[in-house]
């Protein structure tokens, strides 16, 4: 088992397809559907900024975007997608021979003409053709159209992203949006699942007073292409069960998690990143306390809502991780664990700080390669 909690996953996709519709569900006024089979008009633009992690050539860079109806789509930690009711999603993989200064934290995609690319070159002004597609989904959300396209243009300028596109029906889809500034400062957690997580009835002080203590932590590197370096931290009381687990973003010149970190979702500073569980994986992402039994068998959880959480090592080797948090439901979740067996592992290499060699890297958590959004990973909210 790994060091993450399943929750059922959501609904699968229904697909349909109905001729020259407006489905806009009254939350934006589309042109009506003469000039083309569908004319959508959209207000607004999410997206993720992949540097040239997908690119053949390193002098090219990946943006995702999602043309909607809706706001603020993407889930940072998955790239997956939140789809709602009555909505449109046009997502658009486009490649071009300009970075992001700001990575994925706020950017705009440059300006210019993006060919419709079926081989998926990779190739500077193109749009991969793979993840280039169209989701529209109607009533409650159970019954949805995908399309994907055979040929196009995707036309960028100051004001303005415009995409023709021939569709595999061979129709016409002519979809246009507001060229708006991207901005996933606060963007984390959006693919939560709704409601209160926390198993707790009241504050809970962890326990850290036995011989069986641990901390732990590997950097997965600028994951998240924002610009910073992202730990995962775990604080156990391997006697008791008890155990923090905490996501860190920090500047990439640290070569260890330490300083101290506020529990926010503001990815544009160091911070110990809010709890929450995904909609899409059904995986605990950010900051926990959870308790398991000798099976590793989740017991109890709650997800890290504020707070702090303050990281040191002293010359000797001796790790202090210390957290003030609260929960979905209001409670205090609060513990000082201060230990000899501290171990933290770089991104390139090991860079141990322990002066023991008992590392206990039982059930933790490792990352996949981050993954792009396909129309398989959009769930219902």
């Amino acid at each position: 088992m790994k060091r993450s909690f399943l929750f059922a996953l959501m609904t699968a996709l229904v697909v349909s397809f109905t001729a020259c519709q407006n489905p806009n569900g009254g939350k934006v006024e589309n042109p009506a559907c003469t000039e083309h089979d569908f004319d959508y008009a959209l207000n607004e633009v999410s997206g993720l900024y992949y540097g040239n992690q997908y690119s053949y050539s390193a002098d090219v860079f990946n943006y995702g975007l999602v043309l909607s109806n809706q706001q603020n789509v993407y889930d940072l930690m998955t790239g997956s997608v939140a789809y709602s009711p009555n909505s449109q999603y046009l997502f658009l993989d486009l490649y071009s021979a300009v970075s992001s200064p700001n990575h994925s934290t706020t950017f705009k995609v440059p300006n210019g003409v993006y060919n419709f690319d079926l081989e998926d070159t990779t190739a500077a002004n193109t749009a991969g053709g793979s993840y280039t597609n169209l989701i529209v989904t109607y009533g409650d959300g159970e019954e949805v159209a995908m399309t994907y396209f055979k040929s196009g243009t995707v036309t960028v300028t100051d004001d303005l992203i415009e995409a023709m596109l021939v569709g595999e029906d061979d129709k016409v889809y002519h979809v246009k949006a507001a060229n708006k500034l991207v901005d996933n400062n606060n963007s984390w957690g959006v693919g939560s699942m709704p409601g209160e997580f926390s198993t707790l009835t009241g504050d809970y002080t962890v326990p850290f007073n036995s011989d069986d203590l641990e901390i732990y932590g590997e950097n997965y590197g600028d994951y998240l292409c924002i610009g910073k370096d992202l730990w995962f931290v775990y604080v156990d009381n391997w006697a008791s069960g008890d155990e923090f687990s905490l996501y860190i973003l920090t500047d990439p010149s640290k070569s260890t998690p330490v300083g101290t970190f506020p529990i926010s979702s503001d990815i544009s500073k160091e911070v110990a990143l809010v709890g929450y569980p995904c909609g899409f994986t059904g995986n605990v992402e950010g900051a926990w306390w959870l308790k398991l039994d000798e099976n590793y068998e989740l017991l109890a959880m709650a997800p890290l809502k504020s707070g702090t959480v303050t990281i040191s090592v002293d010359e000797e080797g001796v790790g202090t991780v210390q957290v003030n948090a609260k929960d979905d439901k209001g409670n205090s979740v609060s513990g000082t664990c201060v230990t000899e067996v501290v171990t933290f592992y770089g991104s390139d290499e090991a860079m141990p700080l322990s002066v023991s060699n008992k590392v206990k890297r039982a059930n933790k958590k490792v990352l996949a390669p981050r993954t792009k959004v396909m129309p398989s990973m959009v769930w219902k909210k």
